[in-house]
């Protein structure tokens, strides 16, 4: 929900106060780009970061073996965290698309979060001419949006 509320109810956990998740320039329009290319299967991809800072894109492989539908990122492409830590970046967001809609976490999704320190960023061309990108906290079935910039 855009006023920050939680979509989905269950235990509080106090590292979901984060409201806000900064994108690097040209982040936004490579989520995009990926996502287009892509279509009409979903695409995936993570950012490494700092501080809830976006500071470099990943784009991975979608491996599921329903990708129109679902995503799974290769193992190669998760791998990359390891990474991260030497360069002191963590997993800072991992994105995903929705060609069709819609522009919030699937049940799929939110079973599958399991990265809770991560943002979950959806980009959604249910209206092609106007891609969305949203961004969400999953913990432990609770999803809150976070505004991404």
């Amino acid at each position: 929900m855009a006023d920050g509320r939680w979509l989905m109810a269950d235990s509080f956990s106090p590292r979901m106060t984060v409201e806000h998740f900064t994108l690097a320039p040209g982040m936004a329009a490579e989520i995009i780009a990926h996502t287009r290319a892509g279509y009409p299967e979903e695409v995936c991809g993570i950012i490494a970061g700092r501080h809830d800072v976006g500071v470099a894109l990943y784009r991975g492989r979608n491996v599921s073996p329903a990708p129109r539908v679902a995503y799974e990122l290769d193992v190669e492409t998760l791998a990359r965290q390891i990474a991260f830590e030497d360069e002191g970046l963590t997993l800072a967001a991992i994105y995903h698309s929705h060609p069709a809609g819609p522009e919030t976490p699937s049940p799929a999704d939110v079973a599958k979060a399991f990265y809770p320190e991560s943002v979950h960023i959806i980009c959604s061309l249910a209206d092609p001419r106007r891609p969305r990108l949203r961004g969400f906290r999953i913990v432990n079935g609770q999803v809150q949006e976070v505004g991404l910039g």
